[in-house]
């Protein structure tokens, strides 16, 4: 019985393979010319899917930066390598460098005849010259040459990138009557397409451009650190390692747009999203598709909240109209930069046309002025001073200094900036006066040493740490004589510093001595709206300062507003404390004019500091009358 099932079992794995070897015989044999054919004239392909880079939003959810979509002219790798391949072996020796060059048909036809073809055919229908075409072909070439070469000398080994295999752009945002004559060509013309692909728009052009930022292709530098591309992408903690590793190289090409100044560099990692992927089926002699086999798709970069507020922002920037220098606003009680604005600025979505003129303006819009123009503080730093001299007990609210409109020391005479002095005063008269004499007759009794220790004490020397490229950490010298000390006890000499220490340092004394870090994010979310990050601070740490020093300081910066050097500004009831400042430049009639203070004097909402660069002007002048209208809008909303 055991035998009759094992023949039975036997016959039928006979018969199947009988059935099996049929089939193949019948394909191989019979039908293997046909499928020869497919095989020879398709083929599989990867075709990246495009993703959207993470929107900006103000802390309202007003939109500051958004991808929109472009219309571009891709051209394969293979082409723009052939077209590089014909000046590499000068058949155009000097096409590259000058863009008025005609192309020579016959030359171009004893190279390549095809390259021939789609470069004029390319260049009649967009009405441009054939040498702007090649242009770009060498850029792209050398672009991922040099790609190649850096992960060929890791990898030790020759090796095929992404970027050799799949077409390039070399024109972006086709006007719609350029795309209309495309569309009718482009089927015949072999490798070139239209493609389209995010663009990214910053929807109010010149609105906040320092804080924003832009983006561009990757640069030589970029390109040099090509092979560390999962560094982009270091959010990506939920994935494995060789996961985050095949993501980063399918997100960054040599034709990525990365951050390249502001927000949108900083967080360029968590706003570049992962493209998708589509494997197609094509017919090779007309690269049509036949079918998609799979898709993945793409991965939208995560949106990014700041803590601006688009009507403040805007309010400062009207302010300052013109005027060269910047103007920050803060909450005193947690460092949310609720506005900081930069004049001269530049349009987001226009400097690149504008570049050369905006490059040569001598008042460089390109300058981030809150947080990389140092600049000597003035009078303004005086509170530094009166600070550090009551916690030290050099002074206290009975010393009395007596003002002739100046004190000599050697064969130097330091002045007052009041000719003939101001009489007998205590140190709250002088902050509220802001006399020259009666800080340095302090900084005599105070020292270079413990002047210095306070001026760290909020944070001058140091960056303040905000989230934003490029920041200055200014100066905060090393006093080594009394005459140097006796200067920086008033803001001038050798000190320098940023607009946003100054505010910084205004609001942990309106926020009674608690420290705080300035900060421009809010929060952070991905595409399916969960939050990444809030980053809503808490107050923990305080600065070793009395109550009745603070009190006592604020007293005398309110006095400032009411009965001193800002009282004509004309505050009335808006309830401002604050010190006015002018910082003398090597030039005369030539001053970097500032007030910083906070409002209401009661219970804080805003600090502010407001900076006009080399001005003839003075701190209540200039600087104060600016603040005026921007705390009258802030407060009451009319200006």
């Amino acid at each position: 019985m055991a035998k009759k099932r094992f023949n039975i079992f036997f016959g039928i794995i006979l018969a199947l393979f009988m059935v099996i070897f049929s089939r193949l015989f019948y394909l191989q044999m019979m039908e293997g010319g046909k499928y020869s054919g497919i095989s020879d004239s398709k083929r599989i392909r990867t075709v990246d899917i495009n993703t959207l880079r993470g929107t900006i939003y103000d802390r309202n959810g007003a939109v500051l930066a958004v991808d929109k979509h472009s219309f571009d002219l891709t051209v394969s790798y293979k082409k723009l390598s052939s077209a590089y391949a014909c000046l590499q072996n000068n058949i155009f020796p000097t096409l590259s460098k000058k863009k008025s060059n005609t192309l020579s048909s016959s030359l171009c036809k004893e190279c390549h005849p095809h390259n021939q073809v789609w470069v004029n055919r390319i260049a009649d229908l967009l009405k441009i010259p054939c040498p702007d075409i090649f242009k770009q072909a060498i850029e792209t070439v050398e672009k991922v040459e040099t790609i190649k070469s850096n992960v060929e000398k890791r990898n030790k080994r020759t090796v095929h990138i992404l970027e050799e295999t799949v077409p390039h752009a070399i024109f972006s945002n086709l006007e719609w009557r350029n795309i209309a004559r495309l569309k009718v060509e482009i089927p015949q013309i072999q490798g070139v397409e239209i493609d389209v692909t995010p663009m990214r728009w910053y929807p109010k052009n010149d609105f906040a451009p320092h804080i924003i930022g832009y983006v561009g292709k990757l640069d030589k530098k970029e390109l040099s650190e090509y092979n560390f591309k999962k560094q982009w992408f270091d959010t990506l903690s939920k994935k494995n390692e060789s996961e985050r590793e095949y993501f980063a190289q399918k997100a960054l090409t040599a034709d990525s747009l990365v951050g390249k100044n502001g927000i949108e560099k900083v967080f360029n990692s968590n706003l570049m999203g992962i493209p998708g992927e589509r494997f197609e089926e094509i017919t090779l002699d007309t690269l049509q598709v036949n079918k998609i086999i799979l898709e993945r798709p793409p991965v939208p970069g995560n949106s990014l909240f700041l803590t601006i507020d688009s009507k403040i922002q805007g309010i400062a920037e009207k302010v300052l109209g013109k005027r060269r220098g910047s103007i920050v606003v803060m909450d005193p009680w947690n460092g949310e930069v609720l506005a900081m604005a930069t004049a001269p600025r530049f349009g987001l979505n226009t400097f690149r046309d504008d570049f050369t003129k905006i490059s040569k303006n001598p008042d460089n819009p390109f300058l981030n002025r809150p947080i990389q123009s140092a600049l000597p503080p003035g009078s303004v730093f005086k509170v530094v001073t009166a600070i550090a001299a009551l916690e030290e007990n050099c002074v206290n609210e009975e010393t009395n200094f007596t003002c002739n409109g100046s004190l000599r020391l050697g064969n130097t005479r330091f002045r007052c900036f009041s000719q003939y002095g101001h009489g007998l005063l205590n140190l709250e008269e002088a902050i509220q006066f802001s006399c020259n004499v009666c800080f340095f007759e302090i900084a005599k009794k105070l020292g270079g040493k413990l002047l210095s220790k306070w001026a760290h004490e909020f944070g001058f020397g140091t960056v303040t740490g905000i989230e934003l490229p490029y920041e200055k950490k200014g100066n905060m010298p090393k006093s080594s004589s009394l005459y140097e000390v006796m200067n920086l006890s008033i803001g001038q000499g050798a000190m320098l510093v940023t607009p946003l220490q100054i505010t910084k340092m205004m609001a942990m004394v309106a926020n009674g001595g608690w420290y705080i870090k300035p900060h421009i994010i809010k929060k952070i979310t991905d595409d399916q709206d969960t939050i990444l990050l809030d980053n809503d601070l808490v107050l923990n740490e305080r600065l070793h300062i009395s109550e009745k020093t603070l009190d006592y300081v604020r007293r005398s910066l309110r006095k400032v507003v009411t009965d001193g050097t800002a009282k004509e500004v004309g505050f009335g009831e808006l309830g401002v404390a604050g010190k006015t400042g002018t910082a003398e430049t090597a030039r005369k009639r030539d001053n970097h004019a500032w007030f910083s203070g906070y409002a209401p004097f009661d219970n804080p909402k805003y600090c502010f500091t407001i900076t006009v660069e080399h001005t003839t002007g003075h701190g209540a002048d200039a600087a104060g009358s600016l603040a005026l209208k921007l705390l009258a809008e802030l407060l009451y909303g009319n200006g």
